[in-house]
């Protein structure tokens, strides 16, 4: 357990960097289609083209941060989700059985008092 303990506060500074991160590409990523919003529709072709690769660069910008978004909620869901059960039950139940046979075996070999 000391091992995870290390892991997971060895990956706690770089998980927290790449959530402000994320953030940050966001709030980037919402001023710069705001400020294509606000440029006049009338402008020349050269400012229209330029526009066009601006949203098309957004685009898939905002693609990856989707995507890289998800998996940081998967990694943190998996974080807080609860052990399985099944297998905390199923361990359970092999060491009842082993326990029950242990003691069924010390009390075969032990002289009864009467």
């Amino acid at each position: 357990m000391a091992g995870q303990t290390s892991a997971a506060s060895r990956n706690a500074p770089e998980t927290e960097w790449l959530d402000t991160m994320v953030k940050r590409l966001m709030t980037t990523l919402e001023q710069q289609l705001a400020a294509i919003a606000k440029a006049e529709e009338g402008g020349d072709a050269r400012s229209r083209a330029a526009d066009a690769r601006t949203l098309a660069a957004l685009e898939r910008t905002l693609e990856r941060l989707s995507k890289l978004e998800r998996e940081r909620a998967a990694v943190r869901e998996k974080k807080i989700s609860p052990h399985d059960g099944q297998a905390r039950t199923a361990l359970e139940r092999r060491l009842d059985k082993r326990l029950a046979a242990a003691a069924k075996a010390d009390g075969a070999g032990k002289p009864q008092r009467g």
